[in-house]
């Protein structure tokens, strides 16, 4: 690190003596006038200003003892915040010139991700703050964002939290129906809108509903349109450079007002806005440094990640957005999920955010791979991974030894020759991945670390801000969610609404400060998920979720209490660990099973075609509707279904499957974050599932949704 001159430090000092008086100068301006006045830099304004690549960028910022001495570091020099606001401002002075954003550019024929820092991100928010201001943003204003995560959208909300106003995210491949309920119950009075597809429809569809909307945006309009962003960023940039700074605007947020109301996904039925206040937030991001013995080590500032989860979603944005931004690391942002592969090989991130999707999809791979491959390269990659879970449990028995010489040896040559080429799907420098969002099998979770990527599970809801529990890269159990994370107090109470005894089944509950304020004007719902806790003053929230929790704190998730039914003989079932069972199948992408108040399970399951005729060698000229109908198909599923869930009870089985077309995003059967909205996909399925049974469907009765979630949808 380049360390900044006494000139520098002595321009910091006034700088932050002038900001606890509400100085006119920005954090981002401070940078500027380190560079300009403290260093002898040979570079031009202009030339500093441009977004560089990762690998170019050079530290300037100041020492961690001044940042100290000026309270922006804690003694473990740490950034110190308590609010989003406070996160980003300080962020901007202690990570100075570090990379912050990476944004996808293919100038002169070399694809690559370009960087800007976190100084150049501080002046946009300065600029950004003015637009607001001017398109007349207030204290406790709501304003809405239509976008896929780019810098724009960090941008926005940061300037909003330096106004003390609320950020109001939805996501791009909601229907217009959701934007305008979510813009009237918030009562949004701005509105930006990622491209110009987005803009027309706000205008079309959804301005003439909302009556609160004062002003609407478009983040990709070009330069010199009214409505375009870029042309409002470069007035607010003139207008900064005329009066001098850029502060003037702030309205410094307290721990408790709101930062965030985002609207749950619905995989349920109609979204509720989950209010969360700053400290919500920042008691996530706080709490994780405590799940590690280095405070260093779990985000470092070298760390990159690509971020291709949606900052609309609690998970993606707190676990990624914030806590990255808290910790000087920096984030490519990638350019959407067909792109994924290419964009992890140009990014390299070294942590990796994601849900069970990405790490399923990997671990089918390799295993297609393996079986269409010689029987002797088949033997060397099954003999790697047979290696690599021996090298896994070595590590984790304190070295007492796994393997021999020889095994160690052929070790070391299978990891370089085939260990090492799956690593590089994901850049290749992955020091470890966070997978959250739905149930993870263990067997992926082995998988990871057999070819030496360490996968951290964590559990929790946007109503708890979100995490509740992870494990960390320094102490995992797969199969489990982790432990509670420091400040958080996870409890199951069982059905006599009491705590249960460790490793007895319940509700997974919990109290703390990620605790969401409630649902946005919606008492009755609140009410609904809020008591309080056994120590009589604390707000115990209620997960909705079946688990269970060890003497030592590790929880696992069994199920889903309005998920699981009755048979008709009486037999509760649990779906989710069906699912899952059934999902750990080659040929079986997406799974959804039925049987309430039925006499046995059937399960709607979607296939991978293309892998199905490539092991049964059929022609693509043959139509899929063919191939269901086909007895081969049929009972190459029913067999792998079988061998899948041997370890189930006959009953938990299903004895019938339907083929179905996959659930998306597009037929409103998956979620943004890609969870599946179980009560669309038994909708659109109701003659599928009656025909399994042999009958008509009975209202009311054999869709495994229950009646809260059935008048919900």
């Amino acid at each position: 690190m380049r360390i900044v001159s006494q000139r520098t430090q002595q321009l910091a000092r006034r700088y932050i003596s002038n900001e606890k008086n509400t100085s006119s100068r920005s954090a981002a301006s401070l940078i500027h006038n380190f560079n300009r006045n403290g260093h002898s830099d040979s570079k031009s304004s202009s030339s500093r200003a441009r977004s560089r690549s990762f690998s170019s960028q050079t530290s300037l910022q100041a020492t961690p003892e001044f940042l100290r001495e000026q309270g922006i570091f804690c003694e473990n020099n740490l950034l110190k915040f308590d609010t989003l606001h406070e996160l980003q401002k300080r962020g901007a002075v202690a990570f100075a010139e570090n990379p912050i954003f990476g944004t996808y550019t293919d100038a002169g024929g070399d694809p690559r991700f370009e960087y800007m820092n976190y100084r150049e991100f501080g002046e946009k928010v300065d600029q950004c703050r003015t637009v607001l201001k001017d398109l007349g943003a207030t204290k406790f204003s709501k304003i809405g964002i239509i976008s896929n995560n780019r810098w724009e959208w960090a941008a926005i909300s940061c300037a909003a939290y330096g106004m003390n106003a609320t950020v109001v995210p939805m996501y791009e491949a909601q229907l217009p129906a959701d934007w305008t309920h979510i813009t009237n119950d918030s009562e949004c009075s701005i509105l930006f809108g990622s491209t110009q597809d987005i803009f027309h429809r706000i205008v079309s569809d959804v301005l003439p509903q909302t009556p609160s909307v004062k002003a609407t945006i478009c983040l990709d309009a070009d330069m010199g349109k009214s409505h375009a962003f870029a042309t409002l960023m470069e007035a607010a940039k003139k207008q900064i450079e005329d009066e001098g700074g850029a502060s003037s605007s702030i309205s410094e947020p307290t721990p408790d007002d709101l930062a965030n109301l985002i609207y749950t996904s619905g995989t349920t039925g109609k979204p509720k806005g989950v209010e969360l206040i700053h400290s919500n937030t920042i008691s996530n991001v706080l709490g994780i440094r405590g799940m590690a013995d280095d405070v260093h080590d779990f985000i470092r500032q070298s760390d990159r990640s690509l971020a291709f989860l949606p900052w609309a979603h609690c998970y993606g944005q707190t676990c990624e957005l914030w806590t990255h931004m808290g910790h000087g690391a920096s984030q490519a942002i990638c350019r959407g999920v067909p792109s994924l592969l290419e964009d992890l090989q140009m990014a390299k991130p070294t942590v990796l955010f994601a849900v069970p999707t990405l790490y399923k999809k990997i671990y089918d791979g390799v295993h297609n791979l393996i079986e269409s491959s010689s029987p002797m390269k088949r033997s060397l990659m099954k003999k790697s991974l047979s290696l690599g879970r021996k090298n896994v449990e070595e590590r984790n028995s304190n070295g007492v030894a796994s393997m021999d010489m020889v095994e160690r040896l052929q070790y070391k040559v299978l990891d370089k020759v085939i260990l090492s080429k799956i690593r590089d799907r994901f850049g290749g420098n992955l020091r470890h991945g966070y997978v959250a969002g739905a149930a993870v099998p263990a067997e992926i979770i082995n998988f990871m670390d057999d070819i030496g990527i360490p996968i951290c599970e964590g559990y929790g809801l946007t109503e708890t801000s979100p995490i509740m529990t992870l494990n960390s890269p320094y102490e995992r159990l797969p199969g489990a969610v982790g432990k509670p994370i420091p400040g958080v107090t996870v409890m199951i109470m069982g059905e006599n609404g009491l705590p249960a005894p460790p490793g007895e089944e319940g509700e997974i509950c919990c109290y703390g400060p990620n605790v969401m304020r409630g649902y946005h004007n919606n008492p009755k719902a609140t009410e609904e998920v809020i008591s309080l806790a056994p120590d009589g003053k604390s707000r115990l929230f209620h997960s909705g979720d079946l688990g269970r929790m060890s003497e030592d704190n590790w929880v696992k998730v069994t199920g889903r209490l309005k998920e699981q039914y009755k048979l008709e003989n009486g037999k509760y079932i649990c779906p989710t660990p069906i699912e899952n069972a059934i999902g750990m199948s080659r040929y079986i992408t997406q799974v959804v099973l039925c049987g309430a108040n039925r006499p046995y399970n059937v399960a709607l399951v979607v296939p991978d075609w293309a892998l199905i005729r490539n092991d049964l060698k059929i022609d693509d000229s043959v139509p899929e509707d063919d191939l269901v109908n086909d007895e081969g198909v049929k009972a190459l599923i029913q067999s792998d279904i079988d061998d899948k869930c041997s370890s189930l009870k006959k009953f938990e089985i299903p004895q019938e499957v339907a083929f179905v077309a996959p659930f998306t995003a597009a037929n409103n059967m998956l979620t943004p974050k890609m969870s599946i909205k179980r009560h669309m996909v038994v909708r659109e399925y109701q003659d599928a599932i009656s025909s399994m049974y042999g009958d008509d469907i009975v209202a009311g009765a054999g869709d495994g949704v229950s009646s809260e979630d059935r008048a919900a949808a």
